[in-house]
């Protein structure tokens, strides 16, 4: 698929059918994770893959506890609707983590997002490469960190970039409306 239209088609999904993702697409999907771009190369990230519908209903309970929590504390009344379903459904949870320590030189500068950033591009690539394969997925980062680390066990230095369900869309999603983005010249301007 073209890239202009890759990026306007790929889609957040949050329903899925039981379709398994062969293991060769998988490791495509990975492979361009791994290609996307960080500070000196440090590669910050790192992947949990997740088939097991017990560590997946497992997670399915954090993200619920997480919804509850931002209901009790009287966030946006969408919260409510909000359903989980979808993280047992995928055939695939892809963790990726992060290490903040592999920021590269901005550290020396108090730039501290470094391998954020870095993480972020994998995911990009990944749910892109997904896209592009006719899978679907969803940057999904509804979770208190510190337990779905223990659920994961995922040591103490590592952050959660992304909960990346994936696997073949059960309807087609429609585009999300865009805005125009603010755009400045030579410097920032009101």
């Amino acid at each position: 698929m073209e890239f202009s239209e890759l990026v306007k088609s790929r889609r957040s999904c949050r329903s899925f059918d039981e379709t398994p993702i062969p293991e060769e697409h998988l490791q495509a999907i990975l492979k361009a994770g791994q290609w996307a771009p960080s500070p000196l190369n440090l590669q910050p990230w790192e992947f949990i893959i997740i088939t097991d519908p017990t560590i997946k209903t497992r997670i399915k309970e954090v993200a619920e506890e997480a919804r509850q929590e931002v209901i009790d504390k009287n966030g946006p009344g969408w919260v409510k609707k909000y359903e989980m379903q979808f993280l047992q459904q995928a055939p695939v949870l892809v963790v990726v983590t992060v290490d903040l320590s592999k920021g590269g030189l901005g550290d020396f500068f108090g730039q501290r997002t470094g391998a954020i950033q870095a993480a972020s591009a994998c995911v990009q690539n990944m749910m892109l490469a997904a896209s592009d394969q006719g899978f679907e997925t969803l940057w999904f980062t509804f979770f208190q960190p510190e337990k779905l680390k223990s659920v994961l066990s995922i040591p103490k230095h590592l952050e959660i970039a992304a909960v990346i369900p994936m696997g073949k869309p059960r309807e087609a999603a429609k585009a999300p409306p865009r805005k125009d983005p603010s755009v400045h010249r030579e410097q920032y301007s009101k």
